[in-house]
């Protein structure tokens, strides 16, 4: 049986807080519903504003519902992503602390990016190196960025003659490479709304912008069907989650394990009701792939960590 502590519900965000700061090591903490996260993460702002913690959070729709995720989703989701492939790449700056990432269930059951393709479209961009422009803009398509007049928000990327903006979802500011032939001169972080500069960078991670690869949806999917992340499971088909993600030696924290048992079964019965519905009515095939990973599958990962859950309180 899993270690179950039984603590009150006040007492979680300060001991959690407390265990990241001790122990150094990423936390993933897992509740029910969104609501809870939400609830956490403002107590969180509280014991731990020092530290980085991140929310994972779930997708606007449904499983089997068509449409793109809002932004803000997937910036979020992102930036998880992005803080453990940290630890992956020797080659990448570390966080200056270990990441405390809250999530609920349902976002940790949808399918993400598989970590080796997310770890193979991340680039890191130095002054000095040379690398043509053009280049890096097709890049930056097939992995998910988009291209605008101004960058103003996380995931766009503009050029003007021999300067490239991009705005990378996990950093704070985007990125300003002033070229010289092929050459990259300088790197500036900028305020978008001030076109003013932050400050100069020696190098920038770029990072995909979506879970979603348009490059390899491109070569997966039919003409008139939207690169959104509905597309996900047919566009890469081996199932990842952020338990993927996560370097040895994390620590998985379940908020409470009955609870996510039963939003568990819940949510596999509303995904199961709705395959039915959306195969009858023609929006997807019988052999769409199922977009989520069931909780059995993801408690067996789970016990592969160190983890423990908080109980009843």
């Amino acid at each position: 049986a899993p270690p179950s502590i039984g603590i009150r519900r006040a007492v979680r965000p300060p001991l959690v807080a407390a265990l990241r700061a001790d122990l150094e090591k990423p936390i993933l903490f897992i509740t029910d519903r969104a609501d809870r996260v939400n609830k956490f993460l403002d107590e969180l702002q509280f014991w731990a504003s020092e530290q980085p913690h991140f929310l994972f959070a779930e997708p606007t729709t449904l499983f089997y519902e068509p449409g793109a995720w809002g932004a803000l989703t997937r910036r979020s989701r992102i930036q998880c992503l992005s803080a453990l492939c940290t630890y992956h790449l020797p080659s990448l700056p570390k966080l200056p602390k270990a990441p405390l990432i809250v999530t609920s269930l349902r976002a940790l059951m949808t399918r993400t990016l598989p970590r080796r393709d997310f770890l193979l479209s991340c680039k890191l961009l130095k002054i000095g190196q040379s690398i043509q422009p053009e280049a890096l803009q097709r890049d930056w398509v097939d992995i998910g960025y988009q291209t605008a007049d101004i960058v103003l928000e996380p995931g766009q990327f503009s050029r003007r003659g021999g300067i490239l903006d991009i705005w990378s979802p996990p950093d704070p500011f985007p990125a300003r490479f002033e070229f010289f032939g092929n050459e990259i001169e300088t790197i500036r972080q900028f305020d978008p709304a001030t076109q003013r500069r932050v400050r100069n960078l020696e190098q920038v991670m770029i990072t995909p912008a979506r879970e979603i690869l348009p490059g390899k949806a491109a070569a997966t999917l039919l003409p008139g069907q939207a690169e959104d992340e509905f597309y996900l499971p047919l566009v890469h088909a081996m199932p990842a989650t952020l338990l993927d993600y996560l370097p040895r030696g994390s620590i998985i924290i379940i908020d409470n394990l009955d609870h996510c048992q039963t939003s568990a079964s819940e949510i596999e019965e509303q995904a199961v009701s709705m395959r039915r519905d959306s195969v009858e009515e023609g929006i997807i095939p019988e052999t769409f792939p199922i977009p989520y990973i069931s909780w059995s599958e993801l408690q067996d990962t789970i016990s592969q960590h160190i983890w423990f859950e908080l109980g009843q309180s």
